[in-house]
């Protein structure tokens, strides 16, 4: 279905090929992720706001302050946009991983909508409208991209087959959590959900920079294993 068996498909751009691309976009993923984590931390404390629990990222991205988290919301698309350049141009699959890497540029864009926004989560009439839609289907998309990306790593590198999947059902769990949850905690599970999305365009990043070094990029697994 997800074409995991093709290695006859379009030539792979790894390696020796790129390695200044590569390492460009490893390195502007990296300060993506650390923008938005930063730019969150800062909102929550210069903010009049019940903290990082009850308070949603939406609510910090509204008021006063909201250039902070939309600071940091545009240098994450940043992040995104970076590394789908990345994965086209390493090409580890077929029509799954350029589907995949192209749904990561709308993600992108749908990141930098939902921040140039700014009538969303401070209870200003029609402000909804806009931002949940877009935040679901922003949903569907990470979701869609990390499925389709995870087939191409299937012959290359098993252990991130599993660390794709693993995100989008992390993802798919999470947001559904935060969708039912009360508002006394829905801040904390919305960070968490957005962490996921973080930590994978961190690892991605990390292998980007690494492809650009002619290494393997090694996730942690428990036991032994060889590598995948």
């Amino acid at each position: 279905m997800f074409d995991i068996d093709a290695g006859h498909g379009k030539e792979s751009h790894d390696d020796a090929s790129h390695p200044r691309l590569f390492y460009f976009c490893g390195v502007v993923g990296i300060l993506g992720c650390i923008a938005a984590v930063v730019a969150n931390i800062v909102a929550v404390i210069v903010q009049p706001s019940e903290g990082m629990i009850a308070d949603t990222i939406s609510a910090n991205a509204a008021g006063n302050y909201a250039v902070i988290m939309d600071i940091g919301l545009y240098a994450f698309a940043a992040g995104i946009l970076a590394a789908s350049a990345g994965l086209r141009r390493l090409h580890w699959g077929h029509w799954t991983w350029t589907a995949g890497s192209w749904l990561l540029t709308l993600m992108a864009v749908l990141i930098v909508v939902i921040g140039a926004y700014g009538e969303y989560g401070d209870g200003e009439p029609g402000g909804v409208v806009i931002h949940l839609p877009v935040v679901a289907f922003m949903a569907l998309v990470f979701t869609a991209s990390a499925v389709l990306t995870a087939a191409g790593f299937y012959n290359h590198r098993r252990r991130w087959f599993w660390f794709n999947i693993a995100c989008a059902v992390l993802w798919v769990a999470g947001a559904a959590a935060f969708w039912f949850s009360p508002t006394s905690i829905d801040g904390l599970i919305e960070r968490g959900v957005a962490m996921v999305m973080v930590a994978w365009l961190l690892a991605v990043s990390k292998l980007l920079i690494d492809r650009s070094k002619g290494k393997a990029t090694r996730l942690p697994v428990l036991g032994e294993a060889k590598e995948a």
